[in-house]
């Protein structure tokens, strides 16, 4: 008898159950056996007709019951263990076949799908009885937006064909695709050239990089890229070729030779890059010949820059960020500090502290263009000294940076005068008001007194008038000792006690107490004589108490009476110009030109009141 076919089995023709029942028929069949009964994982299947005394053999794998000949049944025994063993194997390569996520189809010889697994049947659905190139045209399928390899693998009665999904090998194989033909569409409209070289050897070769060197194509194609370059140049390239390959990427300036020998500059940059599967050098190169020759002119210009800047007779001086960064000897004299000293100090700090909000608001509107006038303003040398200077400002770019450059003119000497010049503007304006006013008091007093005296016939009347005109005469000499001071421009050192009893004896009533030396000038006359008279005319006072005395660096002069007082609500209105209140107001002058000339000395006034009735001004001058 022949040997029973078990490699005839089918893989994937049908279910397990099914494949047993179909062994278990053709195993009765081919080994006359009555009845065969196989058990396996609980699916019983059977043949036969149990007609004769039933035997059961249990083996590892399955329960088998069966009845028929001995020497049949001694023959099937070991055919039906491999029969099952073939089942149950084919049943784990089916089971295997179903979860794997490759594509798995059965074809018979004419190329007719007659299994697949779960995996096909999520991809193409159920396509059982179509022929394979229905689905796929060749090695590649595309179902939707996927991508499949087909391979067809020939088996002992059936074709196999397995697909994987390909699907992002096929996406990277068309982005490098697309790369490239960007790439290479980028690279000829690229103002930078472009190459690429393996050891040498010219890979490719932009247009812009041939315009640099001179070249076509085809000539620069045939050359090494040591020809591109001069000769005192080649050993760099070398050297930067190696770095670009260990993965560094220099950027450096490079000298090249065009065709026809002439010479460019090119900045480089660039890294390593496989092309074609050889690790390259993919090189930039921009044309910055122009620039090189800028430099020059630049460098040229920056030397005659700074000539002009260190020979200035003016204060010149770069900020960068508000801070100083060079500044030229003159500025170094004006301000006392070396130029080290000055490096990288802000700007605003040897200004004078109550001008650096107005010189921060001038120049920003001097750089912003909304302004071209100068300004002026105070400095504090190292030394302590304030000097004016006179300003002007420009925005530059120095060491590739947004700067500020200043120029500075040291017009302390010019401000003294203009002061000065303004002060004894001020003062001849004071003296005069104060001729007009001081004067007028005093004639006016002489003719009332000359009336009253002529009128009674009253000799005491007629030696007061006298003694007004004189009065008036001492005003008019004092105020051009105090004019003469004034041009002068200096203030004396003065025994105030001496200043005030001449005062006093024009008037009757003063007590005088203590004494002094204060800086001041004949201007304090007239100051001490409008107190002392306003108290006797405004204030209704029979006596007047002034007082002398020193402390700290002060010397004070305390001038009371004893009449009405002045009112909290007009006590600093009183030193306005103009100012009068009251029937016997005049002029409004007398105690504005008296806080004038205070002012003058660098000193203070100021009115209190005087317990327990009249008031007290308060006179505080520098003592010497």
């Amino acid at each position: 008898m022949e040997k029973f076919p078990i490699e005839a089995l089918e893989i994937l023709s049908e279910d397990f159950e099914t494949a047993l029942q179909r062994v278990c028929q053709l195993l009765v069949k081919y080994f006359g056996i009555k009845y065969l009964e196989i058990e396996v994982y609980g699916i019983k299947v059977k043949a036969g007709e149990p007609d004769c005394r039933v035997t059961e053999i249990r083996t590892d794998k399955a329960t088998i019951r069966l009845c028929g000949d001995e020497e049949a049944i001694k023959r099937l025994i070991p055919t039906l263990n491999k029969a099952i063993g073939r089942i149950l194997f084919l049943q784990e390569v089916v089971t295997f076949l179903d979860r794997t996520p490759d594509i798995i189809l059965v074809l018979d010889d004419e190329g007719v799908i007659v299994n697949q697994n779960e995996a096909a049947r999520k991809v193409f659905g159920d396509v059982v009885g179509r022929k394979f190139f229905e689905i796929c045209k060749g090695d590649t399928c595309s179902v939707g937006e996927k991508f499949y390899s087909m391979i067809a693998i020939k088996g002992f009665r059936r074709n196999i064909v397995v697909g994987r999904d390909i699907t992002e090998r096929v996406r990277l194989e068309k982005e490098l695709e697309d790369r490239e033909k960007r790439f290479k569409a980028l690279a000829e409209v690229s103002p930078a050239g472009i190459l690429v070289h393996h050891q040498g050897e010219i890979l490719f070769a932009n247009d812009a990089l041939c315009k640099i060197l001179g070249y076509t194509k085809e000539e620069i194609m045939k050359k090494k890229v040591w020809d591109l370059i001069h000769p005192d140049y080649r050993e760099m390239a070398r050297v930067m070729m190696q770095k670009r390959l260990e993965g560094e990427r220099p950027v450096y300036e490079l000298k090249t030779l065009r065709k026809d020998g002439s010479e460019r500059w090119v900045l480089v940059a660039g890294g390593a890059i496989d092309w074609g599967g050889k690790k390259s050098v993919m090189a930039f190169a921009l044309d910055i010949t122009d620039k090189k020759m800028m430099e020059q002119k630049l460098k040229e210009g920056e030397e005659l820059f700074r000539n002009i800047f260190n020979s200035s007779s003016a204060g010149h001086y770069i900020l960068v960020n508000g801070r100083f960064k060079l500044v030229n000897p003159t500025f170094e004299e004006i301000t006392g500090y070396s130029a080290d000293e000055l490096y990288g100090r802000r700007s605003l700090e040897i200004v004078a502290e109550e001008d650096r909000e107005k010189v921060r608001k001038r120049a920003i509107e001097m750089l912003k263009g909304k302004s071209a006038e100068p300004y002026v303003y105070r400095i504090i040398r190292k030394d302590g000294e304030v000097r004016w200077v006179y300003e002007n400002i420009t925005s530059i770019i120095y060491e590739g940076e947004r700067a500020v450059l200043g120029s500075v003119v040291d017009i302390t000497e010019l401000e003294e005068e203009k002061r000065k010049l303004e002060e004894l503007t001020s003062m001849l304006e004071l003296i005069n008001k104060t001729l007009r006013h001081d004067v007028l008091n005093a004639l006016t007093s002489a003719t009332a007194f000359l009336e009253i005296g002529i009128e009674d016939n009253n000799r005491e009347y007629l030696h007061k008038a006298l003694e007004s005109v004189n009065k008036a005469v001492t005003i008019v000499r004092n105020m051009r000792a105090f004019e003469d001071a004034v041009k002068s421009g200096e203030l004396k050192c003065l025994d105030v006690r001496e200043v005030v009893t001449e005062v006093a004896e024009s008037f009757d009533g003063v007590s005088i107490y203590g004494e002094g030396r204060a800086l001041a000038d004949e201007g304090l006359r007239s100051v001490i004589e409008n107190i002392v008279n306003n108290a006797f005319i405004h204030s209704g006072t029979d006596r007047v108490e002034i007082r002398i005395s020193e402390s700290g660096e002060w010397c004070e002069i305390r001038i009371a009476d004893f009449g009405i007082g002045i009112p909290d609500e007009i006590k600093e209105r009183i030193f306005e110009e103009g100012f009068k209140c009251g029937k016997t107001g005049q002029t409004g002058l007398g105690l504005f030109i008296a806080k004038k000339i205070v002012d003058r000395y660098g000193g203070k006034i100021c009115v209190e009141d005087n317990k327990p009735k009249g008031s007290v001004f308060v006179i505080r001058l520098r003592r010497c």
